[in-house]
């Protein structure tokens, strides 16, 4: 089951502190200040006592409920989460970034139903709500709903043109009914609109797929190794070095292709697709009728 990553929960947790405090009681005030100091070192089992004594302190203390449930969930105890998340919108019914993580919950979960009517819960009072329109179309694309997907992830990047995953999921819906020119575009969007290396990794190498398919080797090239460049995960790292030996398979490239593709059967992923290339371009005698 997925969990929040700590860098998100840290923005998440910056953005709290700068919309400040939601309740009139000094006790209240002070324990979710501490909760919030622990939130933000990453400790979240600490957290969550002050968050609730905040809570005990100001039962109406919508935001103590919503970084409470936030530190549930990444302790795991995702019922709890759902039910706290439930409370902070019973207290402040127009309360976006609750609606939001319930959502997203529910989404994590594949209660897709009940995920697509928190998020369009948002929409109900805020129409220019990227987080609601990237929720829903994550949900559709994951149904495979891949048109209904792409408008509202248009939606999602017209109202924040900075929004990297929403770029990425658009790259993929438009990638997945064929629409290749503009997933390529999305991607390059997502590449632009992201500072972390990891997902910029992720998305170079996304784009090489997408540009061998428009066959754009000498692009896609550049793109696996720039995916190789920003990206340690063993997968992106698999995959661009089979995407690397597709190019040079295309260019009539034998032996970089061999290399690139020996270099992709070193992750367990594509090994055996590496592998079959890899006989395939040694021994071509043995494939042909």
């Amino acid at each position: 089951m997925k969990r929040i990553p700590l860098f998100v929960l840290i923005l998440i947790i910056s953005f709290s502190v700068a919309i400040g405090q939601d309740s009139k009681s000094p006790e209240a005030g002070n324990a979710y200040n501490k909760g919030l100091d622990l939130a933000k070192k990453g400790d979240f089992k600490s957290a969550v006592p002050l968050f609730e004594e905040a809570i005990k302190a100001d039962e109406q203390f919508a935001q103590a409920y919503y970084m409470l449930g936030l530190s549930q969930r990444r302790l795991n105890n995702n019922t709890a989460a759902m039910s706290t998340f439930k409370k902070a919108i019973e207290v402040n019914k127009k309360f976006e970034s609750a609606y939001i993580a319930l959502g997203n919950l529910q989404t994590s979960l594949e209660d897709y139903g009940s995920s697509i009517n928190s998020y369009n819960a948002v929409l109900s009072f805020n129409d220019k709500s990227s987080k609601a329109y990237y929720g829903v179309g994550n949900v559709l694309y994951k149904q495979k709903q891949y048109q209904d997907a792409i408008g509202k992830l248009k939606l999602a990047v017209q109202y924040d043109p900075n929004y990297d995953s929403a770029w990425n999921a658009l790259g993929l819906a438009q990638e997945k009914t064929n629409n290749l020119s503009e997933a390529g575009e999305s991607f390059n969007n997502a590449i632009k609109s992201t500072k972390k290396r990891s997902r910029k990794g992720s998305y170079y190498y996304r784009l090489g797929n997408v540009q061998i398919k428009l066959r754009k080797f000498n692009d896609a090239e550049k793109s696996f190794k720039e995916a190789l460049k920003f990206s340690k995960s063993q997968n992106i790292v698999g995959g661009a070095n089979f995407g690397l030996g597709e190019v040079y398979k295309a260019l009539g490239q034998k032996q970089n292709a061999i290399n690139a593709y020996e270099k992709a059967s070193k992750k367990r992923a594509w090994k055996a697709s590496a592998d079959y290339e890899i006989d395939l371009l040694k021994n071509p005698d043995k494939y042909t009728n």
